[in-house]
């Protein structure tokens, strides 16, 4: 908010800035609320001059809703912008009535200009997502790479005329802005090659990681780059320490969304047993069962939780189901684990030779046959020994 106090001067900049944290804040709540009207889920995160509402399907949403969920937020800032003037006995229509003191400009720009100016067809503004849908309608699966092509040619164009029209100069500091996203959207975009591709998802993994494990340390996410969000374990963790009774419905709903266009996250890896404890004694009983179509990365988290939370026999029933329908080494150790700590030591052996087989993530494997606690118990056995030679051997062939 200081580059907006920076450049419109003192008294308008902090009426400007004000305004805009405020209306930003309930323009992000129309996204979310049309969001959930569809039965998705959603976050809101306000960031360093930025807001934005992340959603989660819980199944595949029509073109039309989610034009309908980016339309809500602008719509929402207009409406209640024009609302407010007009409680405050100013006609949001007349130049002469809103521009006569520096709260009332301030009130207006931020509410129905800027709600008016998100609407404008260009990326990440609201407008662009529509365009998007609408262009998509016509080229399916092209329409948003069109709308990232485009949009950095009219924002230029639009921030020049900013700068040199006085009545338009408030909105010159959001194009500055709208016109850097774009452009490392288009940079990214523009890694083609393999490496670069690899490279640009692994910084996305990074932050992710960062992001939610500062979450967990200190009660404040860390930054975040669209399209990520935090994981679900961190809302309803969130929602939980702010009352709610349901706040696990989150994780239900994200173990339950079989859609394909989900939001990357990162797993509650810097969580606390103590942190994560009573979110798995509030989740329903008996807990989903996995299916072809759940997500992996949802179900291999809720059983790695189950485990860390001592949630053994829950654990082991839902490693077995999920083993079924994704079968994995990372599955296969986290259920013998399970199972060693419940005492059946031959089963847990004989999961941990399927983990062996299953893929060639031996490196996991050995990694946990010989630091595990959990498996502690197998250590000196026959056939564990056998197996940490042949991963061994395996290893240097």
């Amino acid at each position: 908010m200081l580059l907006i106090v920076v450049i419109n001067g003192v008294p308008m900049g902090p009426w400007l800035a004000g305004s805009v944290a405020g209306f930003t804040l309930l323009h992000e709540l129309g996204h979310a609320f049309a969001a959930r009207r569809t039965g998705a889920t959603a976050q809101i995160s306000l960031d360093f001059l930025a807001g934005y509402a992340a959603f989660t399907p819980t199944r595949d949403l029509k073109r039309w809703e989610r034009a309908g969920i980016s339309l809500a937020g602008p719509f929402t800032q207009i409406a209640l912008g024009c609302v407010v003037l007009i409680a405050l006995g100013v006609n949001p229509l007349d130049h002469d009535q809103f521009a006569a003191d520096y709260w009332s400009f301030a009130i207006w720009w931020a509410g129905p200009a800027i709600g008016i100016f998100n609407l404008i067809p260009v990326l990440p503004l609201d407008g662009g997502s529509v365009a998007s849908e609408i262009l998509d309608y016509f080229a399916p699966g092209r329409g948003r790479n069109m709308m990232i092509k485009a949009s950095p040619l009219l924002t230029a164009g639009a921030f020049i005329a900013m700068v040199f029209v006085d009545d338009l100069r408030p909105l010159a500091a959001f194009a500055a802005i709208l016109l850097v996203l774009q452009l490392q959207t288009m940079s990214a975009l523009a890694a083609t090659t393999p490496d670069r591709r690899s490279a640009a998802m692994e910084q996305l993994r990074r932050l992710a990681a960062e992001a939610e494990d500062t979450a967990w340390r200190t009660g404040r996410p860390g930054l975040l780059q669209s399209p990520q969000v935090m994981s679900p374990w961190w809302d309803a963790y969130s929602m939980m320490r702010s009352g709610h009774s349901s706040a696990t419905s989150v994780i239900v709903n994200d173990l339950l969304n079989t859609s394909s266009d989900r939001a990357p996250w990162w797993p509650p890896h810097a969580a606390s047993d103590e942190q994560l404890k009573p979110l798995v004694l509030q989740l329903p009983r008996p807990i989903p069962e996995p299916t072809q179509n759940t997500s992996e990365l949802s179900a291999a988290t809720l059983l790695t939780v189950l485990r860390r939370t001592g949630h053994y026999e829950d654990a082991a029933r839902y490693g077995s189901m999920l083993f079924k329908v994704h079968p994995s080494s990372l599955v296969a150790i986290e259920t013998a684990m399970c199972i060693t700590m419940l005492g059946h030591l031959d089963t847990a052996a004989q999961w941990l030779t399927v983990a062996g087989r299953v893929d060639h993530q031996h490196q996991q494997l050995l990694a946990a046959l010989e630091n595990s606690a959990e498996l502690q118990a197998l250590r000196g056995r026959t056939d564990i020994e056998e197996l940490v030679i042949q991963l061994k051997n395996e290893q240097l062939s």
